[in-house]
């Protein structure tokens, strides 16, 4: 029966067939009362039958699972039953649904996103992010075309590194070591540097404890070593306060006796910031973008507080590093330098940092520090490298070239001073470049030990041995003796 022919022969129709006019949505019971032929008797009987059917056409709705079928059938309720019995429940169960609906569609113009700029950029998400945003058949997808198992992105889990103390006084520093500084400023690279060259000298040469009985950084370089030791690793991220950390060691070729003394100091990537408030007798503040928009704001008295209490810990770390810096820099142990440069962060953005500074103005700052300190360099210094990091990122078939290309171009100023020092003390300067694999998802890495490699063999090449060490201490006992 059409609309037209249901008013048409409205008089002549039984209660039951109106009641089912209306289920079908062919007329409201209103609009029936309008004809002026909807008998009071029979729109009691039509009232006990639409009664009846309210909970069975309620509880049909409740259990359909596909959404957009559920909101329909839950209007449609609306319609049929404006002053029904779940009238409010199914009014709120609707406006559930259109959210639930908002947050899915909003969520697939996500993973939409995410899916695009993953087809350009391996590394423009996280493990975590990608967990999240994309779906089982789309994570599938990244990763075949990738050429990475999913399951590596699936069970990826922060690496735990555990930290150690380092030295506070003269008295805690080993003698007769070389001392290995690893500059760079934050989020640099020289953690995963780090790890991979560690890691390497574990795998394929010799390394042991330290012979002294003050063993610092023992835990942080197992913890490192443990990390970076198989052919996929998990990247650590990054601490929300770089920690400085002393590893003294001792390594040497697999078949070589003679053995090499080393110190491995990796220094806070915060350690740049203390060099540019020295030399430019400054303080920096962080810029707080909100409090730049409106000026008039109110910073919250919460953050202001968790802010305030950030930079006193990371005021107490730094003043705690210098002093150990300033211990090993002026001790009598020979000293090797590697600076960290990320290629990737000054070809990406090349932006200032939270205190407006970029990566260029902290370099130029250090250099400057070690050109006022001149006894930093002066007779105690083997060697001073210069390393980009993420070499894989670097475009062209000479990359060595390349990388000194992007030094020069980007770093002309703290290049020339550091150079130039080198040259005024007979100091081995090199320009190296630095890759510990193919990254994926920012975090996760097929690992490549040849840089490691690399670095590892200058070191043994500009470190001497302890040769003899037996002998001599054996001789000098006899003579106190």
């Amino acid at each position: 029966m059409t609309e037209q022919e249901f008013f048409d022969h409205f008089g002549d129709l039984t209660a039951e067939q109106i009641a089912t006019g209306i289920l079908s949505e062919l007329a409201t019971f209103e609009e029936c009362q309008d004809t002026g032929v909807f008998s009071s008797t029979k729109q009691t009987r039509v009232k006990e039958i639409l009664k009846k059917k309210d909970m069975e056409f309620f509880e049909s709705t409740i259990n359909l699972v596909d959404l957009d079928e559920k909101c329909k059938a839950l209007e449609k309720y609306l319609r049929i039953f404006p002053k029904g019995i779940k009238k409010d429940e199914v009014v709120k169960m609707i406006q559930e649904i259109r959210d639930r609906k908002g947050v899915e569609k909003n969520n697939r113009e996500k993973e939409e996103t995410m899916l695009q700029k993953l087809e350009n950029d391996i590394n423009a998400y996280t493990p975590s992010e990608i967990r999240s945003g994309l779906s089982d058949k789309n994570l599938d997808y990244v990763c075949n075309k990738y050429g990475i198992n999913k399951e590596l992105v699936k069970k990826f889990r922060d690496p735990f590194l555990t930290f150690n103390d380092i030295p506070q006084d003269k008295d805690d520093v080993p003698v007769g070591y070389t001392d290995v500084f690893f500059w760079g400023i934050p989020s640099s690279g020289k953690t995963s540097a780090l790890g991979a060259i560690l890691s390497t000298i574990k795998i394929d040469y010799n390394m042991e404890d330290p012979t002294d009985d003050i063993k610092f950084g023992a835990t942080y370089r197992h913890s490192l070593i443990n990390t970076f030791s198989g052919e996929w690793v998990y990247i650590p991220g990054r601490t929300n306060v770089d920690r400085t950390q002393y590893m003294p060691f001792q390594l040497y070729q697999r078949g070589e006796k003679n053995k090499r003394k080393i110190s491995f100091f990796e220094l806070s990537g915060e350690m740049f910031r203390h060099f540019y408030e020295e030399v430019y007798n400054t303080t920096l503040v962080e810029i707080d973008q909100e409090v730049e928009i409106d000026q008039t704001a109110e910073m919250d008295q919460t953050r202001e507080e968790e802010r305030i209490e950030k930079e006193r810990e990371m005021r107490t770390e730094i003043k705690k590093t210098f002093e150990s810096l300033e211990l090993l820099l002026n001790n009598d142990n020979q000293k090797v330098h590697f600076f960290f440069i990320d290629y990737n962060r000054e070809i990406e953005s090349g932006k200032p940092d939270k205190y407006g500074l970029t990566q260029s103005n902290y370099l130029e700052a250090a250099a400057t520090y070690f050109r006022d300190k001149k006894k930093i360099f002066k007779e105690k210094t083997n060697a001073v490298n210069v390393v980009v990091t993420k070499a894989d990122q670097i475009q062209g078939d000479d990359k060595g070239k390349a990388a000194k290309s992007f030094l020069n171009e980007n770093f002309g100023s703290f290049m020339y001073v550091l150079k130039n020092q080198c040259e005024g003390y007979s100091i081995n300067f090199k320009i190296k470049h630095f890759s510990i694999g193919k990254v994926y998802f920012k975090r996760i890495c097929e690992i490549n030990r040849e840089y490691s490699k690399d670095i590892i063999d200058d070191l043994l090449f500009q470190i001497n041995p302890q040769r003899r060490d037996s002998f001599i201490k054996r001789l000098i006992k006899k003579i106190n003796s």
